[in-house]
This record gives structure tokens, C-alpha cells and sequence, in this order.
């Protein structure tokens, strides 16, 4: 892959491929295949799909079982459970970067055998209505079968299959699908997109791993760029660093599927087939009519219904070496809930020591006649990762706030770090069960807000 700039550009409209790609460890894998599935969605033909299909090799995962009856694609079979769990994983390998990305992070020969550096478990569930993307610490101490107790990244050393099982003995869930890409695959899918436009709210900079964002703002993030933001461990303001980049992760992959939603996914398929190529598999028992139609559901039912939570764990160190431990009874209830389909309440949004992501808040934004003002900031809102709706100001609303409602005492001072000039007003009655209410009228104004 041709070198590029890693400069990010506040304007982006006017942002350009970046060069010099830094790639390390951490992926955000359940982006890629999202892209891949959306750009499925937007209308192929099934001989696009089986050539796509073609071109990148599954894997045979013995433990994986597959979804009875197609449960993605078909909810009318009377067999289907309407319920599939995916796990994705991101692997360390260096499969696909040149000689000199590689030695930016060590070669392989250098590391002690291939890890997963992003463990996420996708469960869609049709009978509820909602797809659970679920974060698990890539540190987490777990009994790996066979092998004794260590850190649940170290499962894949020991094989694919050993992951899958370690995974399902965890979350008590059937793991259907296993779908694996390495750092060269998404940095590739994230610029075959033209880069994923993200909104921050503070500076942000990690020297090791190659994040530089200068201010608060907006930026359209390249893949080496988008690798940084998702794997940055030492940011300014961090408390526990694997915690926060779980919360960059679920913000990043937000603004991803807003921008997968929203491109002429179609007219780029050839680049999509050279960018998976070789850095995408999966179980033999998934294929890429499954996605498309996966892509078909999640664009269905909406950012509202996708839902992000990390499981609750928090640091300790044994004989020397740190590891994330479960947090209990949380983490059990947690998973109980999940595989049940009952409401997750407010268990694993807000990880230990890290402010909520963006991903786990809901802000409807009313226009007190704004002029188009309310418009600009949810766009913000949105490329920030938070889930925005936009609707009408309520009768005699004018004041220009963010409004709380009973329940959600932390998730107002998250939208008040985007929305600087604006002051937080619990109002039971406006907010009625909604997370936040943003009340924007004509005399708005925010530097670094575009179109304000």
C-alpha cells in the first residue's frame, strides 16, 4: 500500500489520504466488517457477492456452530433462533505491511506469538430488536480451556478455535460466526471509505501510537490516523488507558457506521475487493450474503437500537503482572441480560476511571427556531458518536441548554464537553424518559462547530 500523509485536517471536506501509515496492535475490527457488509447492502448483485467471496479465504472454526436457518437473512423460517452472536476479533498479525511498517513496531519474529488485540462479541438479536455490541478487555484474567488461567488475548496464540472457545466459556453465549481482520485490512477499508470524519472534544495526542490531534474539532481520520485514535493508550486525561480506548473504540465505530450509511458504497466494490483481500477471514460457515443482509437490519432499525456496553472489569496485579478482573455481580448480570434479551439498564457504559463514550448517549436535539443552527449541531453531535435525532423545539422552550432527566446524571456533562456555551438544567418534565435534550435556538454559537 502506497505511503500517505497522517496529518489530520480540521476541514474536512478538504482533508487528504494521509502518508507514512503507523500501524500497532489495536483494531477496531467490527468497523471493517461493517464496511464490507453496508457496501454488500447498497445493492450488489449476487455475483458480485460470490466474486467478493472469492477473493478473501475463510477458516474453519470447528467450535463455530452458524446461525440455524440463516437467522440473519431469514425470519421467516420457523427454525431460526433470530438470534446470532458474531465474535470479532482484531489480530496483531503483520500480514500485509511493508518492511518499514513493520519495524515502526517490531516484526513478528520479535513478538511472543499472534495476539487479539480487540475482542468484541456482536449479538443481534431480531426477537428484541436491538444488536448488542459488546467490548471485553483484552486483559481480561479467564480460564482459557486447556491451557489454565491468563490473560483472554492470549487464547488466540493457542489457535482460533481455543479463542472461540475461551469467548463462549465467558459469556455463556453460542458463538455462530467468527470474523477476524488485521491492521493493514482496516486501515485499507477505512481509506477505501475516504476516511471516517470524527468529532473530539479536546486535544488529543499519543506520540507511540502516532495520534496527533492537535485541538478540539472535527477531523476526517485515514486509516493510520483511525488506527491511532482507536488504539492510543497514553492520551492526556487517561486514568486507566485500555478502559479509554474501549470508549474510543465504541465513539469511533459510531461515526463509521454513520459514514458507511451515508457513501456510494457500490461504486467502490473493486477497491473494497483489493483492500479485504487477504486480511479478512472468516468461519466457513458465514458468507457474505449473511452480511449484506446483516447490513440490511442494522440500517433498519437504526443507531438507537445498536447498543454499546464494555464488560465491567477492573485492574489488578498478580505476582507482579497486571491483569482486568470482572467486576461482580455486574459482569454476570450483564451477560445474563444480554443473552436473555431484558434491558441492559445502565450496566457497562461507564467503564472504571473513563468518562461514558459518546456511543452510550442518546441527545435529542430541538429546534427553537434555530435557522438551521439545531442542524449544524447535531451533525456535530453525531460525528461525535452520539446517537442525535432533530425535532421541533417543545411549546414554549426557548432557552438554550442541555436538559437531564432522572437517571442520567453523567451523560449530561459528556454532551457539555461538546457543547461548551451551554449550561445543564435537570427538567424531568421535557426530558420524560429521554437521556438529553439539547434545546438550540438562533442565537447559538460555538467556535469549532461547523456550519455555526
Amino acid at each position: 500500500m502506497a505511503d500517505r500523509d497522517t496529518s489530520a485536517r480540521t476541514d474536512v471536506s478538504s482533508a487528504r489520504p494521509p502518508k507514512h501509515p503507523i500501524a500497532r496492535q489495536a483494531l477496531l475490527v467490527a468497523a471493517a466488517v461493517l464496511s464490507v457488509g453496508v457496501a454488500a447492502a447498497s445493492g450488489l448483485s449476487i455475483y458480485t457477492i460470490k466474486h467478493l467471496e472469492r477473493e478473501i479465504a475463510p477458516h474453519r472454526v470447528q467450535y463455530g456452530r452458524g446461525c440455524r436457518g440463516n437467522c440473519v437473512a431469514s425470519l421467516a423460517d420457523p427454525f431460526c433462533t433470530k438470534i446470532c452472536t458474531f465474535l470479532v476479533l482484531g489480530s496483531d498479525t503483520r500480514a500485509g505491511l511493508s518492511k518499514q511498517e513493520q519495524s515502526q513496531f517490531g516484526t513478528q519474529t520479535k513478538a511472543k506469538g499472534q495476539r487479539a488485540d480487540t475482542i468484541i462479541v456482536v449479538r443481534v438479536d431480531l426477537v428484541h430488536h436491538r444488536t448488542v455490541v459488546l467490548s471485553i478487555p483484552r486483559d481480561l484474567r479467564v480460564e482459557i480451556p486447556g491451557f489454565g488461567v491468563d490473560k483472554i488475548n492470549t487464547a488466540f496464540s493457542h489457535g482460533r478455535d481455543e479463542m472461540v472457545k475461551t469467548v463462549a466459556a465467558l459469556t455463556r453465549m453460542r458463538i455462530n460466526h467468527y470474523v477476524e481482520i488485521n491492521f493493514a485490512g482496516f486501515q485499507s477499508l477505512v481509506n477505501v471509505l475516504g476516511g471516517v470524519p470524527i468529532c473530539v472534544s479536546q486535544s488529543m495526542t499519543d506520540p507511540l501510537a502516532g495520534l496527533r490531534l492537535p485541538r478540539a474539532g472535527c477531523y476526517n481520520l485515514y486509516g493510520a490516523q483511525a488506527l491511532a485514535f482507536v488504539r492510543a493508550r497514553h492520551v492526556q486525561g487517561d486514568i486507566i488507558p485500555d478502559f479509554s480506548r474501549i470508549a474510543r473504540q465504541q465513539q469511533f465505530l459510531r461515526a463509521l457506521i454513520n459514514k458507511v450509511l451515508s457513501v456510494g458504497a457500490i461504486t467502490r466494490i473493486p477497491r473494497f475487493i483489493a483492500a479485504a483481500k487477504d486480511n479478512l477471514h472468516y468461519d466457513a460457515s458465514l458468507n457474505l450474503e449473511d452480511i449484506q443482509d446483516l447490513a440490511h437490519r442494522l440500517s433498519a432499525v437504526g443507531q438507537a437500537d445498536v447498543v454499546f456496553r464494555a464488560l465491567p472489569a477492573t485492574p489488578v496485579t498478580i505476582n507482579g503482572e497486571d491483569f482486568v478482573q470482572l467486576i461482580e455481580p455486574q459482569a454476570s448480570k450483564l451477560l445474563e441480560r444480554i443473552r436473555d434479551g431484558k434491558s441492559l439498564g445502565q450496566i457497562g457504559v461507564e467503564a472504571a476511571g473513563t468518562p461514558i463514550s459518546p456511543a452510550d448517549v442518546t441527545v435529542h436535539v430541538q429546534d427553537a427556531n434555530s435557522g438551521g443552527k439545531a442542524q449544524a449541531v447535531a451533525n456535530y453531535l453525531q460525528k461525535a458518536g452520539f446517537v442525535v435525532d432533530v425535532e421541533a423545539a417543545s411549546p414554549g422552550v426557548t432557552d438554550e441548554r442541555i436538559y437531564w432527566g432522572n437517571g442520567f446524571g453523567k451523560q449530561p456533562k459528556v454532551v457539555q464537553s461538546y457543547l461548551v456555551n451551554m449550561l445543564i438544567l435537570r427538567d424531568d418534565a421535557l426530558v420524560q424518559g429521554s437521556q438529553i435534550v439539547v434545546v438550540v435556538g438562533p442565537r447559538y454559537s460555538q467556535r469549532g462547530v461547523p456550519g455555526l
